[in-house]
C-alpha cells in the first residue's frame, strides 16, 4: 500500500496558493439510503434511493492578513452569495480534488483569526459541496 504524506498538500483559490494552510478535509459524498423492509422480512433492507449529499470541506492554517489573493480574497466573498467552482485541494504538486462539472462550493464559515498568547494566529474556512460530488484529478 502506498502512503501519501501531507507535506506537498495545499489549497488554491483559482491559480493562487492560499498562504499558510496546513490542513484540509473533504467529508466525501453521502448517498441517501432508504429503508425498504417489507412485511415478512427478518432483516432490514436498504436501498440507495433519493438525493445524495455532496459533503463538506474545510481547511485551516496560519493566519496571513497579507495574503490578498487567498485568505483576504475568500473573506471578501462573505455575504455575496458566492458559489465557487475554482477552489482546489491539492494532495501533491499535480494531483488535486475539485467539485465536478455542474457543481458548486459554498463557503459556510468564513475565516476569522484565532489568537493565543503563546501561539501563531490561525484561520479556518468551512463549506458545503453543492449539486455534484468532489472528484480527484491526476
Amino acid at each position: 500500500m502506498a502512503a501519501i504524506g501531507g507535506r506537498l498538500a495545499s489549497v488554491r483559490y483559482g491559480a493562487n496558493l492560499i498562504a499558510g494552510m496546513g490542513t484540509w478535509t473533504l467529508s466525501g459524498f453521502v448517498p441517501d439510503v432508504q429503508e425498504a423492509t417489507a412485511f415478512g422480512d427478518t432483516v432490514k433492507t436498504y436501498v440507495q434511493a433519493g438525493i445524495g449529499d455532496g459533503g463538506t470541506f474545510s481547511f485551516s492554517g496560519n493566519y496571513d492578513p497579507a495574503d490578498t489573493a487567498g485568505q483576504v480574497a475568500l473573506n471578501a466573498l462573505a455575504n455575496t452569495d458566492a458559489e465557487l467552482t475554482n477552489l482546489y485541494f491539492y494532495e501533491s504538486t499535480s494531483v488535486f480534488w475539485r467539485v465536478a462539472s455542474g457543481g458548486k462550493l459554498i463557503i459556510t464559515k468564513f475565516g476569522s483569526p484565532t489568537f493565543g498568547k503563546n501561539a501563531l494566529a490561525t484561520i479556518s474556512f468551512e463549506g458545503k459541496v453543492s449539486a455534484k460530488a468532489m472528484e480527484r484529478v491526476s
